[in-house]
């Protein structure tokens, strides 16, 4: 009759849950989520090896000789004339740069990035009129600090889901992530997009667990409306935010929190005022409307959407498996070792399922760049794995898992090396992936 106790404790090493303020009953105590006060020396421990995630993230992002070798996609070269367009008729005058965009789509048989990524161009544009950087180097200073800002909000997130542990193993996987490096070093939109839509997770989670509080409902509806004002993939996000509403409303018994209707109301208020600005920028709705069906028409139409985009509903788990394999697998056990009670996996499990759905049933439309927001989410179910089989070291597996991540962080800067870095690829598709990692040699 012993053993049961032992048993739930294992369980709860994969995933340690550190919030039981998730009751709707009354306020909880105003710390009940923070872990009981350790001795000072592992808290020491704890401030050292936080530090040193930190440091070992901001200069893999901030400092150049990390980054690939300078040669740009297509992509990249239209964010930069989208930047230098604006520099040149100014910030008012967007509704004439958008439309100038259903122009010359309408005439071209190849796809062209539409500048309603607002966010990405006025923030590349607005770097560059504070520091003079010039476009190319403005939109790589902003995709590196928004990669920062995901690594840290990364750490912040897995530490309202599962304490001090979860946090440092999630931010160890994150400071070394391959794609978040490579879109650290690159002028290109999904790494910032990836931001927002972690942003609003987080804050969803937030909300869930403290319905009705006005401050955190005005952040994550304004969070949404930034999402869907950086890539017309909020979409995706937007779906999996409600299918995790709908999960908590229907199924109570995952114990997902409460989804009250003010945030239900801030969801889609959030999604609304995106849409709205997104209006005034283009001029009118009609222009809006146009932009998108132009991109989508001409994008299921491109050759190389078709041969790069297409395929099966695993796609996204074969690239995956190609440039972070050490961290897919143990995701993928951490997904069948989830009980009812580890909620939080369970959340971001969810979220990666709902958007998933949709974002595998776009015509030629896949590309694991889309995917970059569900690497928080990755790592965190990794970094349960990682840390239950550590516990396994029973003398010491704070340093049996500090050997695991390490063997980990290894692997995915190997990666990254090998397929960012020697082979310079800037645009992550399969058939790139395969001959980087030499599944295929040519």
């Amino acid at each position: 009759m012993r053993a049961r106790p032992k048993q739930a404790a294992s369980r709860q090493h994969a995933f340690p849950a550190a919030e039981p303020m998730l009751q709707p009953v009354s306020p909880p105590p105003s710390m009940q989520s923070s872990p009981s006060p350790a001795p000072a020396g592992p808290r020491r421990l704890v401030a050292v090896a936080a530090l040193a995630i930190v440091l070992a993230g901001l200069a893999l992002r901030l400092l150049p000789f990390f980054g690939p070798a300078d040669q740009k996609t297509v992509d990249e070269v239209l964010y930069i004339h989208n930047v230098s367009r604006l520099e040149a008729v100014g910030p008012f005058e967007y509704p004439a740069i958008i439309e100038y965009y259903v122009e010359m789509q309408s005439k071209s048989a190849e796809v062209m990035l539409p500048p309603t990524r607002c966010v990405y161009i006025l923030l590349g544009w607005t770097w560059d009129t504070l520091f003079h950087t010039g476009p190319e180097m403005a939109l790589r200073s902003v995709a590196a600090l928004f990669s920062v800002l995901s690594f840290l909000l990364s750490g912040l997130f897995a530490w309202r889901l599962g304490g001090a542990r979860m946090a440092l193993a999630v931010g160890a996987l994150m400071a070394v992530a391959p794609m978040e490096l490579m879109l650290a070093h690159r002028e290109l939109v999904d790494g910032v997009f990836a931001f927002w839509a972690q942003l609003s997770l987080w804050l969803l989670w937030e909300n869930l667990q403290r319905p009705g509080r006005m401050g955190w409902l005005a952040v994550y509806g304004a969070a949404i409306a930034a999402m869907v004002l950086t890539k017309e993939n909020a979409f995706f996000a937007f779906v999996g935010l409600g299918g995790l509403i709908c999960t908590a409303a229907l199924l109570p018994g995952l114990r997902l929190g409460k989804p009250a209707w003010s945030t239900v109301a801030a969801t889609f208020a959030g999604g609304a005022l995106g849409v709205v600005v997104l209006i005034c920028l283009a001029g009118s709705p009609l222009t809006l409307v146009q932009t998108y069906v132009l991109l989508v028409t001409k994008a299921e139409q491109m050759q190389y959407a078709y041969r790069s985009g297409g395929g099966p509903w695993y796609h996204y788990l074969v690239d995956l498996l190609l440039v972070s394999p050490v961290v897919l697998l143990p995701a993928i056990g951490g997904m069948f070792a989830l009980r009812r009670e580890n909620r939080a996996g369970i959340f971001l499990l969810l979220f990666m399922v709902f958007s998933c759905a949709v974002m595998v049933n776009v015509k030629n439309g896949m590309n694991l760049r889309y995917a970059t927001m569900w690497d928080m989410p990755l790592r965190f179910l990794a970094a349960g794995t990682i840390l239950h089989i550590a516990a396994a070291w029973r003398r010491a597996p704070a340093w049996a898992a500090a050997a695991l991540l390490a063997l980990v962080a290894a692997s995915e800067l190997h990666q990254y090396q090998v397929i960012f870095i020697r082979h310079d690829i800037g645009d992550p598709i399969t058939q790139y992936l395969v001959w980087a990692t030499e599944v295929i040699r040519k």
